[in-house]
């Protein structure tokens, strides 16, 4: 498990490279959770979340994102910053920074 974890977490990091370098792909701007990793799943593994409170934060991230709510552009910009910023546990400052941008969309998280 502990590898597929490290596979999934260097193919988001060289993602993430790639997508600064490149312009963004128009499959990439949609709501739907298009390939094989879906969204949540994404969340969950990247930000490294841990407890029961954190993956139905997550959850209802994905939902919101699914119903057109919350704008993924957004979730995903904050997840690479997160990332960038704490690699060793990244989840709390994705989620302060996500609150902070969905409370001034007026969307409750």
């Amino acid at each position: 498990m502990r590898a597929v974890t490290l596979i999934l977490s260097l193919l988001l990091l060289s993602a993430a490279t790639v997508a600064d370098s490149t312009p963004p792909l128009r499959a990439a701007e949609t709501d739907d959770d298009d390939g094989p990793v879906s969204l949540e799943d994404r969340l969950k593994v990247g930000l490294k979340a841990r407890r029961p409170e954190e993956n139905e934060f997550l959850e209802k991230v994905a939902a919101l994102v699914q119903s057109g709510k919350l704008p993924r552009k957004l979730v995903d910009s904050t997840y690479l910053w997160a990332i960038r910023r704490r690699q060793d546990y990244p989840f709390p400052a994705f989620e302060r920074a996500l609150q902070l941008q969905a409370d001034r969309l007026g969307v409750e998280l």
